[in-house]
């Protein structure tokens, strides 16, 4: 799973294998092993993946779906573009949308949940 969140995010920076080989200061052969899924990294090469990449160790070490690892770490890259405000403005968001779907989980369609928000004014 490591060569391919390690191949997203060199992607991502329009790296080469080669320029990113170069910046871990290892062969370009350790690169393209390791995209292909036959390497093992040492923990430190594999923290230098993590630090140049801006790669999460947390998802990419406890995250068993490789889709939902890859396109976690994306977004784990894309957050720490924000400036802190913007970070807590998007974790809040995020946070109240998701409580809002949980307290409404039968809200469908738009006409339930104008319904819904009807009902939640009404009652205070």
């Amino acid at each position: 799973m490591l060569g391919l969140i390690v191949q997203q995010a060199r992607e991502e920076k329009n790296w080469t294998q080669q320029e990113l080989a170069d910046k871990m200061g290892i062969p370009v052969d350790e690169i393209i092993e390791l995209e292909n899924g036959n390497a093992d990294p040492s923990m430190t090469e594999t923290a230098g993946y993590f630090f140049l990449l801006n790669i999460s160790p947390d998802i990419t070490i406890y995250e068993d779906n490789i889709e939902d690892a890859l396109r976690m770490n994306r977004l784990f890259r894309e957050l720490q573009t924000l400036t802190p405000d913007q970070f807590d403005r998007v974790c809040k968001s995020a946070s109240h949308i998701r409580r809002w779907y949980e307290n409404h989980p039968d809200v469908i369609t738009l006409d339930d949940y104008w319904k819904a928000v009807e009902k939640e004014s009404a009652d205070k």
